[in-house]
């Protein structure tokens, strides 16, 4: 049994996003002057959530499997750890290049629906506020189950944008709660 892991699942190849998703994006809080960076921002976030919702539902689908194949409904398969291992090995490789901060502990977890599934609803809003030529902030507002919204707040670090936080919060409410990617 042990090493079914690797038979069942070769080495992936990078996560890719499966679809081009186009977004209603709303930038009236943004001064003219920096309406261009629009669409290289937006498209700089949403396509790394897709890679790490492409990726949590890899995992998700892999782990089905492997618990399927359990001895007993409440022991877990041999492999388990590795692909625990694996997920945070392609969540580093996908965030910490995009993140302004670098780090090897990565607080992860999967699940159906992923936690980015909401980027593919078609009543996902989404909101470019940009003010200055090195922050902007991209929020999402969306309907899952209940209402929610992320705040992801980027900057311009040596002329390359990354990721500095992201930050959830209600509609209903002015507090923001800090979250992970």
């Amino acid at each position: 049994m042990k090493g079914l892991f690797s038979k069942l699942f070769k080495k992936s190849e990078p996560i890719e996003p499966q679809k081009k998703i186009i977004f209603n994006v709303d930038s009236n809080q943004t001064p003219e002057k920096f309406q261009h960076f629009k669409d290289e921002l937006i498209s700089f976030l949403t396509n790394n959530l897709l890679k790490l919702d492409a990726l949590e539902n890899e995992i998700f689908q892999r782990h089905e499997v492997l618990k399927s194949q359990r001895s007993a409904p409440n022991q877990s398969h041999p492999d388990e750890e590795t692909l625990w291992d694996d997920y945070f090995e392609l969540c580093k490789a996908i965030i910490n290049p995009i993140s302004v901060s670098n780090s090897n502990e990565i607080s992860r977890s999967f699940g159906n629906p992923s936690q980015y599934h909401y980027l593919s609803h078609p009543n996902t809003k989404m909101f470019f506020i940009m003010k200055s030529d090195n922050r902007a902030v991209i929020e999402t507002h969306f309907e899952v189950g209940v209402q929610k919204k992320e705040q992801f707040i980027l900057k311009k670090i040596d002329e390359i944008w990354k990721i500095e936080s992201k930050k959830y919060s209600f509609p209903d409410e002015t507090t923001w709660y800090k979250d992970e990617l």
